[in-house]
């Protein structure tokens, strides 16, 4: 699957990635809203009450436009956010009742300053209080290089909501019976560093990060976790003082994890280290989880 003509538009320091995006929509003949939070713009598309049954869930799809200001983001999100759109082309032109919403989120990077600054928190804080949320959340981050579709791990503390872990490990599973369609592996759920899906997890709104990783690559940091200690609880953000007698110097740590996320918020996150195929991979689980409805 060859990237689209536009996609290196997206990646130019002065391109106004919100306005690019819903031009982009509208091409298609897509509408879309802005929703307006605590200073982040989000981009909502707007499909029509047809493709809707109430019947169903909602599943919500994800992906985040904003970018740190030292890359041009071909990876981290620049892949995600074209999945969605070409996503959001098929969906407007079916006939069938999906009960799918796509957002383009604002404010992800902001989550390197803790998950309150991210853009998907307050949105996320938005839809609950407004009951607009009742199904699944699907996070698209990261989706442009490698053939293994990866789920994010993460840990909860052991005084979690029972009846939100349930949901979420329900999620977890529903989502990996899907990966797995068209993964090498299966059960591909590894620790990952967050993404929006921090944010709505933390407003008690079950979300999965789905991204995307080299074969090679995946099979060296399986490897990595087992051997070295401290690496799993680095890559999920804990203290590592927190791990006793477990933790390994900095540089260890940061040599052990995969090589495109060396590459995230660097100027080698461009277009020659994206690999067409995952784009291919990616829109067929999207499609794939659009067309999966879950009875309310």
């Amino acid at each position: 699957m060859a990237l689209p003509p536009d996609f290196i538009d997206f990646l130019q320091p002065d391109c106004n990635r919100k306005e690019f995006i819903q031009e982009k929509l509208l091409s298609y003949g897509i509408n879309s809203s802005s929703i307006v939070i605590d200073g982040k713009s989000h981009i909502y598309v707007d499909f029509s009450k047809n493709n809707y049954n109430t019947r169903f869930k909602i599943k919500t799809l994800v992906a985040h436009y904003d970018r740190v200001p030292s890359s041009t983001g071909a990876n981290d999100n620049t892949s995600g956010v074209f999945a969605l759109i070409e996503a959001a082309k098929r969906l407007s032109t079916s006939d069938f009742v999906h009960n799918t919403r796509i957002i383009f989120t604002d404010g992800e990077e902001d989550g390197r300053f803790g998950v309150l600054e991210q853009g998907a928190f307050s949105l996320a804080k938005r839809l609950k209080e407004l009951n607009s949320i009742d199904g699944e959340v699907f996070v698209f981050d990261c989706v442009g290089r490698g053939e293994v579709p990866v789920i994010s791990e993460i840990e909860f503390p052991k005084n979690v909501d029972v009846s939100f872990y349930r949901k979420y490990m329900n999620l977890v599973s529903n989502t990996n019976s899907i990966i797995s369609n068209y993964s090498p592996y299966n059960n591909m759920i590894l620790p990952t560093s967050f993404s929006d899906n921090a944010g709505f997890i933390a407003n008690g709104i079950p979300a999965v990060l789905i991204t995307m990783l080299p074969k090679d690559e995946v099979a060296n940091y399986m490897s990595n976790l087992k051997r070295i200690p401290g690496l799993k609880e680095s890559v999920l953000n804990r203290k590592l003082e927190d791990v006793p007698n477990k933790s390994q110097p900095e540089y260890i740590l940061r040599e052990s994890i995969p090589l495109t996320w060396k590459y995230f918020h660097t100027q080698y996150d461009n277009i020659t280290t994206l690999t067409p195929v995952s784009f291919s991979i990616i829109s067929k689980i999207i499609d794939e989880i659009s067309k999966t409805n879950y009875l309310c």
